[in-house]
């Protein structure tokens, strides 16, 4: 059965649609990324909010905090509310990130997610075979095995564990927390590529060779098979986001 993109990007979501706060987030974090409000624009008074959303005056005021923090929006005394420019929004949020696919994506983000990957996690591959331990090791293979399931599901989940694994394995916090950022293109891209997964054999095998190279302390080795994960990725978002241009015509 088909996967719901939803499901698979809001697992690592802050928000999404829970409870009356959630909502609010939502509702007006999609209005912002979206383009409804535009860069520089007001947001709706107060009054205007609380009636079209139904909510309390705190949950507006809480909601409108969320999105502060995200960089979507800076409230100015006497002035109210504005929608702050894209080159100051939190794009590696994970909601935010929801929000910029939601509906028909745009291939530009997707090739620009693509780019972070390929900049980041080959490095991390080469540096996890050079310097893991047994129990990083171990984490990895604990994943590895996880992915050996028919649940599409708990399959992604298995290899975002997968990832986040390898980060750790580097043995560099700083480095390490570069996998959180990952994770959360990877959500996306995993909500992104439904319409058109890559074979869970096919992903298994790709994910089993970089942890050979990586337990054979081969760094060139982990960082090419990195690659080659990362270049099956490009290829399903490509075909998805087609099939997504096809269905839309």
């Amino acid at each position: 059965m088909e996967p719901d993109p939803a499901n698979l990007i809001d697992q690592s979501r802050t928000y999404g649609a829970r409870g009356v706060h959630g909502r609010v987030v939502e509702h007006i974090g999609n209005r912002i990324v979206g383009g409804e409000l535009a860069e520089g624009e007001m947001l709706p008074k107060e009054a205007e909010l609380m009636a079209e959303l139904q909510a309390s005056r705190t949950t507006i005021r809480e909601a409108i905090k969320v999105l502060a923090a995200k960089g979507l929006v800076e409230t100015r005394q006497k002035r109210g509310t504005l929608v702050r420019p894209k080159s100051d929004w939190n794009l590696l949020d994970p909601d935010v990130l929801a929000w910029l696919v939601a509906g028909d994506p745009d291939p530009e983000i997707t090739r620009l997610m693509i780019e972070l990957r390929r900049l980041i996690e080959p490095g991390a591959a080469r540096m996890a075979a050079a310097r893991h331990d047994k129990a990083q090791l171990t984490a990895l293979a604990a994943a590895l095995d996880d992915m050996r399931t028919t649940d599409v599901g708990c399959y992604y989940a298995a290899d975002r564990a997968f990832h986040r694994a390898l980060f750790a394995a580097t043995g560099n916090p700083f480095i390490d927390r570069l996998g959180s950022i990952v994770d959360a293109v990877l959500a996306v891209s995993f909500g992104l590529q439904s319409r058109s997964l890559i074979p869970a054999e096919q992903g298994f095998a790709l994910h089993a060779r970089v942890y050979e190279r990586i337990a054979a302390r081969d760094a060139a080795g982990a960082g090419q098979a990195m690659l080659s994960i990362i270049n099956d990725s490009q290829a399903a978002l490509d075909r998805s986001i087609e099939a997504m241009g096809r269905l839309a015509a």
